[in-house]
């Protein structure tokens, strides 16, 4: 009987144990799991909690400053104040953007425009700019109502100012809010997503330097997104300073030269490369981009007048009679001509087989004519003769050398012309090149087209003894000085060089120059004049017919170099549709000669 209740009791307990294990399985479950989130998983969730209070925030750097040659501050910076939001904080974002545009004044819809799309673009806890600058009324209403306004920050930020306006615009360019394009072609820019970066000019050319190393604050927050406390910070690193090559005295008075005039002016020393002044008229106040001026800016790609091109660089016109001194070292570098041989200048030159003549700018002609003379009174049909003679083969290579169709690397935005020559004009029109081409190609006009700097660059060959110099617009990065490089161009007969050395002397001091009326014997001035045609006239009684739409008269151009005993700097000048070189250009030439002189 015993033996028979001891098995009873052993099946109770039995099924007891079977009836209690799930139940069991799932307390010590329940026990490894909570041991594991209070001891094993403890800091991860701790570190989760602290990031909802602890915030990371970025801390922007004022962008370096930018000077001229003399260390006068062209570009500077001004402290703003900036309404940053991190929409975590704030409970309802359509109250909160209602409350916000009655105390600062915008339309809420452009609020809602501006909070959305930032919104999109960040992550959790992230902050952004909402409103910037906001001024002492706007200020001082958002402060008053921070109570109501959670999630919500005034920040100090730095705004840039060009100090001369639209004088310095070419120059120095701009800033803007980086594409997703360029963040994706530099991943350094993604730290600077909520601020302007350089999109122009030395702002962009620079924009790494200039802009410094972003730091961090690390805040802890209330629920309401106040800050409670500076817990630690990595600090920024301020943008570097850039000293350019310009002196902004030459550069503004030399702008204000143009008076409105479209054109360009390039102001260079021909011996270190140092660009003195880069003028590009119209222009436009950079201003106006860094501190978001909507209208304005629209304004200014509403112009016609293209003010945000620049002209100097980018421009491209046909070099005219600035190119025949090249034509006319070729000549004798190839042994086409002598410096003394003559050839007959009656107004008019003939192809055989062509009934058509091709006319020189003087009726008449200029009777017999060297080539000192030939570049002196610029005769077209001189040069006529001597590039018929010399062909496209041994004229485009040698402009080659002297920079024609190449860019200089000053800017990304730089145009490089058109240096043309038989694979070009098969490529491009789908022809093959004629005569005609090299006659037209042989006073600076038909397909070839050459930027202001381009002719800067091969005039200051020509004087400085061969040397195609890099220009410069940077002369020290932080101190750093630039480097000067410049490539010799193989001349086979030195001489060469002075003679059409003397003939650009000839230009302004013979009695019959084009530029006799600069010339000044207290500061001596060499150079070259040039008429560039816009619309090509077969016709001389369709020519006052063109004049009278201005936009299709011939532009101005003059290269310039002094003083001629050792000549330090080279102005080209090109005022579009001025018609005259030597009495639009040259002047213009000439003052900037002199203030530089000063």
């Amino acid at each position: 009987m015993k033996g028979q209740k001891f098995l009873t009791d052993q099946s109770i307990l039995r099924r007891v144990f079977l009836f209690l294990l799930p139940f069991l399985i799932l307390l010590i479950f329940a026990f490894l799991q909570i041991l594991n989130l209070m001891v094993f998983q403890a800091e991860k969730f701790k570190t989760q909690a602290d990031s909802n209070r602890i915030l990371k925030e970025k801390v922007f750097p004022p962008r370096g400053l930018i000077l001229d040659t003399k260390d006068k501050i062209i570009v500077n910076n001004f402290i703003r104040q900036d309404l940053v939001v991190t929409p975590n904080f704030i409970e309802n974002y359509s109250s909160y953007l209602s409350l916000l545009s009655s105390l600062v004044e915008i339309e809420e819809d452009v609020l809602e425009q501006i909070f959305y799309q930032k919104l999109s673009e960040i992550k959790p806890f992230q902050s952004f700019t909402l409103l910037r600058d906001l001024n002492d009324r706007q200020l001082a209403k958002v402060k008053l109502n921070f109570k109501d306004l959670s999630g919500t920050e005034i920040n100090s930020s730095f705004s840039r100012n060009a100090v001369y306006g639209e004088s310095s615009g070419p120059v120095i360019g701009y800033l803007g809010f980086a594409s997703k394009q360029d963040i994706l072609f530099n991943p350094n820019l993604k730290n600077f997503n909520d601020q302007q970066v350089g999109l122009l000019g030395i702002e962009k050319e620079l924009d790494e330097e200039l802009r410094g190393t972003v730091g961090y604050r690390f805040s802890e927050k209330d629920a309401r997104g106040s800050v409670l406390d500076v817990l630690s910070t990595e600090p920024s690193i301020k943008g570097k300073n850039v000293k350019l090559s310009i002196d902004i005295e030459l550069q503004d008075d030399l702008y204000k030269e143009f008076k409105g005039r479209k054109g360009a002016l390039i102001a260079i020393e021909p011996e270190t490369g140092f660009i003195r002044a880069m003028i590009s008229s119209p222009s436009y106040n950079p201003n106006f981009f860094n501190n978001l001026k909507t209208e304005e800016i629209k304004l200014l790609f509403q112009n016609k007048n293209s003010p945000l091109f620049n002209r100097a660089i980018s421009g491209q016109y046909p070099p005219a009679s600035t190119l025949k001194p090249f034509i006319g070292l070729v000549a004798l570098e190839e042994e086409v001509i002598t410096w003394q041989e003559k050839i007959l200048d009656e107004g008019e030159f003939f192809v055989e087989g062509d009934e058509r003549p091709y006319r020189g700018w003087k009726e008449g002609g200029h009777g017999e004519v060297n080539m000192e003379k030939a570049i002196a009174e610029s005769s077209d049909v001189y040069f006529y003769n001597i590039a018929y003679d010399l062909t496209v083969n041994s004229i485009a290579p040698f402009l080659k050398m002297f920079g024609f169709g190449e860019s200089s690397d000053l800017f990304m935005n730089e145009s490089k012309g058109i240096l043309p020559d038989k694979k070009w004009k098969l490529g491009q029109k789908g022809e093959f090149w004629f005569k005609g081409d090299t006659i037209n190609m042989g006073i600076g006009q038909g397909y070839i087209l050459a930027t202001p700097l381009q002719i800067a660059l091969a005039y200051s060959a020509l004087i400085n003894g061969g040397k195609l110099i890099s220009p410069r617009i940077v002369q020290s990065i932080e101190g750093k000085e630039t480097e000067f490089v410049s490539e010799k161009i193989e001349i086979k007969n030195i001489k060469n060089l002075e003679y059409i050395k003397q003939s650009l002397i000839s230009v302004v001091e013979s009695n019959t120059g084009t530029a006799k009326n600069i010339y000044d014997p207290k500061l001596r001035i060499a150079g070259k004049t040039g008429t560039a045609q816009v619309k090509s006239i077969l016709d001389d009684n369709k020519y006052q017919e063109i004049r009278e739409n201005v936009l299709l008269r011939d532009h101005a151009l003059f290269v310039g170099y002094g003083p001629v005993e050792d000549p330090s700097i080279l102005v080209v000048a090109i005022v579009e549709n001025g018609e005259s070189g030597s009495l639009v250009a040259a002047p213009l030439v000439k003052k900037a000669i002199n203030l530089y002189q000063k």
